[in-house]
This record gives structure tokens, C-alpha cells and sequence, in this order.
């Protein structure tokens, strides 16, 4: 094993500050601005000015990157007039950071650049079991976390290192299948299979989508690589991927809106012991096809909830919300009506989940993916009915980029810097009138958008070019992995401004100049050493 480790580090420090990186970056997002000054202070004192200027000659294309970082400090110094900080500036080091240590950091050989994938994986399983351990031992006993606070870092970016590894074993396994033992192809699938299993239990939708969308590209290379023979099986698996979600979607929505008729003339009026039930038609919000404002006697439910509840009707639940809200949405979601013979039907689970905040009974389903895309729906049904957005993930997605493409009007060609977008997007929810709380003001979650804003069309397609002509010109397009990477970043980031996050932007620059720089045959086993 020592003399192992003493070939594979062949006295490269460099390499071994990559693998640090890759130790943590699933792990702590304090240590992840540690070790990457790390991995630039090591290029920079590992080797000779001459073998670094060398290597800086060699890989300048990579110095493009920069210059984005160069862009927020620019537009920061002249747009600083309303937002006193340089928040944009901290965000986006690691546009500086990697692109300078890659472009002097010493060669890596095959092997190597396998061992740091490979490192990720033991990082990204040891980060998978504490998450389940904090699911275990933290989660099912508090009141306010949820699945998606179960990793140590977001759930968002920590789906994106899943699916890095997801597509790093399928390519290891396709390109060394013959080679593999049989006991090696199980261990691998099972992996595999212990990533997605993962990405789906914490229902990041954000990165099931990205992994979709890269599985498309993966099938469509696929297909262009077989013969028209074998091209068959996977069309048909290509159009299966295309349509499942589609269809699946298709029929949670319809499910959805499958809500009961009911006849304002002919409801009932009173509760079975006599008292007035209070009907609100006015109010068109729905669970599970029921209407949340009919049926409801508030008398009834309080005396009969305080009886059998340890959090009292009164009360504010660990979700914000008050308790008698969330019982009403509760039985609504079990058809049942919101009177004393509706909260006699709950059962000793039941009370917990709506002292736990939980104000729909499919909620209560731990393991299953409709629970977040009902959510999505029903947050659009009631922004749709409402305008209401605050607190709800999807609606104010909606709002932020609707706010964002107001500014974007004004300011298409240049936009309006990043030393005062939080002022204008501020601004732009006034305008818009949004239905949304100023504490809950925030950019478009969306980095195409979020680029525009700061920087117009130009700016936009300035930072384009940048990040898609290194890929041309050292045509590392020939790079399964990179690829992937790239769409699936790609299509992620509708959904978030992610290459603005600490863990998003970290994530993505490493790697992306992780697999411009260094061997390009690096995925098939049996080259060890090709530099």
C-alpha cells in the first residue's frame, strides 16, 4: 500500500491538494474556501517559475475564465451606489481561484485524475450515510427540519456531485465493461443505484431534472455511436425518458384539479350536533380535490383539537403557521369536514403530523417523489387563484423572475451592474406589485436571467463565450464527462443561480477545469500513466 500511494502521488503536491478539495466539497462548506485557497497556494509554490510558465503557456485558454471574475469587480467599483458591499465579488472567487491553479498546477496522469473521482465517491457515500443518520436520528424528531435540510451541504448542489458520479461509474462501465469482473459491474450498478436512490429521496427536483437532461444527451451520443441494429432498444429507452416524466406530470396535474362539484344551493348548512357551518366559494383553494373553505365549524374544531392535542388550536405550529390553519388544510386533504366528527376521524398519527406542521396527509409519504411535485402544484394553483407567493418556493420563482425581466426592459444592453441589483429589484417588485414580503425579496433564481440583469445582452453573451470557447478550442467537446457536466449544469441553472452560489460555483469551476487541463483518456483502466 505505501509504495502504491508513494507511485500514485509521485511527489505531487498539487494533486494531492485535489484531493482534499474533493474530501470536503460534499462535507462542509466552511472548509471548501479553506482548501481551495490551498489548491491555489500549492500551484503557486509547488515547481519552477519556468515549468509553471510553461504550463501557463500550455493551458492559457483557461485564463478566460478570469475575466468574468474581472466583470463583477469592474461593474461592482462603478455600480456601487445603493448595496454597500462587494457580496457579487466574494461569490465569485472561485472564477479566479481554479482557472490560475489549474493553469500552473503541476500534470496530473490518468491514474491520478481516476483516483480524485474516485476519492468523490467515498466522499459523496460518507456524506449519503450521515445524511440518513441526521434523517434517522434529527429530522424524524424535529419539528422543523425536513428531508432536504439532511445534507451538509445544499441539497441542490450536493445533486449535482451525485450526478457527477452517477455519470463518472456509467462511463468507467461502459468503457471498461469487458474487463470488469462480474463481482466489479454489481458494485458499480449498485452504486449507481445508491446515488439515484438518493436524489430521489431528497426530492431535489432541481437535480432530477438535471440528470434527465443529461441522460437525454447520454442516449442521443448513444445512438449516434451503434449501429442501426442496435440503435433500436435505445430509441426506444430514449423516448421512454422523454415521455415518462411528461405523462407522469400530465396526470399528477389532472389529479389535482379533479375537484368535487359542489352546489352552493343544496350544501349542507349545519354539523351533525346542529351548529352553522361556515362556506367561503369565494376562496378556491383545494387539497387533494377538496375545497379548504367549505365545511368548516371553528367552534366544533377547537373544542374537540384541544381536547386530544398537545399543541392547543390557538397556538402557532414550527411551520409559522397557525395550527388551526394547518388542521383545517389537514382534514380537508383526508375528505373529511372541519367539525368535531372530522377531527374525531384523525388518528394519534395524524394529530402529530399537524403538530408537526405537516398540512396534507400526502405529505406524510417519507420516500415517494409526488408529495414535492404536489407541492409544486399546489403552490401554483394557489399563486394562480391568489397572487400570494411569500414562503412558497415555486410562486416566488415565478415573482423573481418576473421581477427580473422587468429590470431586464429597462436595462437590456448593459443591465444595471452588480453594485446595486438588490436596489433594483426591489424597485421591481414595487412596480410589479407582487404579492410577496420584502423579507422574502431576493434575485431570479435563475443564472441566465441573474446575468442579464447585471450585465444586459452583451454581458450575458460576453460570459457565454467565455465558458463555451475553452470546451471549442481545446476540444475537450470530445470529453464524455465534460459534457454531461455541462448540460446538466446548463439545465439546472434555469432553475437556480448556481454558478453565484459558494458550493455551486466552487462545484462547477474545479471541475470544469478539472477536465479541460490534464489526460483526456483518463476513464479507460488499463492506461495508468498516459499523460
Amino acid at each position: 500500500m505505501k509504495n502504491y500511494l508513494t507511485e500514485l502521488i509521485d511527489s505531487n503536491l498539487f494533486f494531492l491538494s485535489l484531493i482534499l478539495f474533493v474530501i470536503v466539497l460534499p462535507l462542509s462548506v466552511a472548509l471548501i474556501s479553506v482548501v481551495g485557497a490551498l489548491v491555489l497556494l500549492t500551484a503557486i509554490l509547488e515547481d519552477s517559475r519556468t515549468a509553471k510558465w510553461e504550463r501557463i503557456k500550455h493551458r492559457k485558454i483557461i485564463l478566460l475564465i478570469p475575466l468574468i471574475f474581472l466583470l463583477y469587480f469592474i461593474s461592482t467599483l462603478f455600480t456601487l451606489q445603493h448595496d454597500k458591499s462587494f457580496y457579487d465579488v466574494q461569490k465569485t472567487l472561485f472564477y479566479l481561484v481554479f482557472p490560475l491553479a489549474f493553469s500552473m498546477g503541476k500534470e496530473i496522469n490518468s491514474r491520478q485524475k481516476r483516483f480524485v473521482l474516485y476519492t468523490l465517491t467515498v466522499s459523496t457515500i460518507s456524506a449519503i450515510i450521515i445524511a440518513i443518520f441526521r434523517w434517522k436520528f434529527t429530522v424524524l424528531e424535529s419539528q422543523s427540519l425536513t428531508v432536504r435540510d439532511i445534507s451538509l451541504v445544499s441539497h441542490i448542489r450536493f445533486g449535482f456531485q451525485l450526478i457527477l458520479m452517477i455519470w463518472f461509474w456509467v462511463l468507467v462501465l461502459l468503457s471498461n465493461f469487458n474487463q470488469l469482473t462480474q463481482v466489479k459491474r454489481i458494485l458499480i450498478l449498485a452504486l449507481i443505484t445508491v446515488y439515484i436512490g438518493f436524489l430521489l429521496f431528497q426530492q431535489s427536483l432541481t437535480g432530477i431534472i438535471a440528470l434527465g437532461s443529461s441522460a437525454v444527451l447520454f442516449l442521443f451520443y448513444l445512438v449516434t455511436k451503434l449501429t442501426s441494429k442496435r440503435r433500436i432498444p435505445i430509441v426506444i429507452v430514449f423516448i421512454a425518458i422523454l415521455l415518462a416524466p411528461l405523462i407522469y406530470l400530465y396526470s399528477a396535474v389532472n389529479k389535482f384539479y379533479d375537484i368535487e362539484e359542489v352546489n352552493p344551493n343544496t350544501i349542507e348548512k349545519v354539523t351533525v350536533i346542529g351548529n352553522q357551518y361556515k362556506h367561503d366559494f369565494s376562496r378556491k383553494m383545494v387539497e387533494n380535490g377538496h375545497y379548504v373553505y367549505l365545511y368548516i365549524c371553528q367552534k366544533e374544531m377547537k373544542e374537540e383539537w384541544n381536547k386530544v392535542a398537545d399543541v392547543k388550536y390557538d397556538s402557532t405550529g414550527v411551520n409559522g403557521y397557525p395550527i388551526r390553519a394547518t388542521l383545517i388544510r389537514y382534514l380537508t386533504s383526508k375528505g373529511l369536514r372541519k367539525d368535531a366528527e372530522g377531527v374525531k376521524a384523525l388518528t394519534e398519527k395524524d394529530i402529530e403530523n399537524i403538530e408537526r406542521g405537516i398540512a396534507n396527509v400526502i405529505y406524510e409519504k417519507k420516500y415517494s417523489l409526488y408529495p414535492r411535485i404536489y407541492q409544486t402544484i399546489w403552490e401554483y394553483h394557489v399563486y394562480s387563484e391568489t397572487g400570494y407567493a411569500n414562503n412558497q418556493s415555486f410562486s416566488q420563482r415565478i415573482e423573481f423572475a418576473k421581477a427580473a425581466i422587468t429590470i431586464i426592459k429597462d436595462n437590456w444592453l448593459f443591465g444595471v451592474g452588480t453594485g446595486n441589483w438588490k436596489t433594483a429589484f426591489s424597485n421591481a417588485f414595487k412596480e410589479n406589485g407582487a404579492n410577496i414580503e420584502e423579507s422574502n425579496y431576493a434575485s431570479s433564481h435563475n443564472q441566465y436571467l441573474n446575468y442579464m440583469v447585471k450585465f444586459g445582452v452583451i454581458g450575458f453573451l460576453f460570459i457565454m463565450f467565455i465558458i463555451i470557447y475553452p470546451v471549442v478550442k481545446t476540444k475537450r467537446y470530445n470529453d464524455q464527462l465534460l459534457m454531461l457536466l455541462l448540460t446538466f449544469m446548463f439545465f439546472a441553472n434555469f432553475a437556480d443561480s448556481n454558478l453565484e452560489t459558494h458550493v455551486g460555483s466552487s462545484f462547477f469551476f474545479f471541475f470544469y477545469c478539472y477536465f479541460l487541463t490534464g489526460p483526456k483518456n483518463y476513464l479507460f483502466l488499463t492506461i495508468s500513466n498516459k499523460k
